[in-house]
């Protein structure tokens, strides 16, 4: 993505690889990708206002079905989702049923960097998908949703 002038990558955060991610942003002159360290969740939320789309990738090693917390905070801002998950991950099936995000799995960089530049060149896409990953959220992952599930399920038992 180093070609595409109107892409920038801001990273956040100081996880377990954050130095290797640094090495290779140094290593390889990425100029279009910037690395900030770990930010209070309100200074998150607030840069997530100004952000196109949201970016996450589970390693591909991982052998449970991993759900990051960022995505919650992406589809509360109504941002698409450009994603790359471990092999079974049952997040992939979720986004993409709901069309909410374009997800690969990890280690397919021909098919992620084929999504992040539909996303990079197609605003019409870009906010279909957003607009679904707020109703991902209200209808999926809300409180009220999560209420209505438990209800449901003690009914179920009565």
């Amino acid at each position: 993505m180093q070609t595409e002038s109107s892409a920038h990558f801001v990273l956040v955060g100081a996880g377990d690889e954050a130095e290797l991610v640094r090495d290779v942003i140094a290593r390889h002159n990425l100029h279009n990708m910037t690395l900030l360290p770990s930010v209070p969740q309100n200074d998150f939320k607030n840069m997530l206002t100004e952000f196109d789309i949201g970016l996450f990738s589970l390693h591909h090693d991982h052998t449970t079905h991993n759900f990051p917390g960022k995505l919650l905070g992406y589809m509360v801002q109504e941002k698409p989702i450009l994603g790359s998950v471990n092999p079974d991950n049952d997040l992939k099936d979720v986004l993409e049923k709901a069309e909410a995000g374009l997800i690969t799995i990890n280690g397919d960089d021909e098919s992620l960097l084929t999504n992040a530049l539909k996303l990079l060149h197609d605003s019409a896409l870009r906010k279909t998908l957003a607009v679904n990953a707020k109703q991902l959220l209200a209808e999926v992952f809300s409180v009220q949703a999560a209420a209505n599930s438990i209800l449901a399920a003690m009914k179920r038992i009565d």
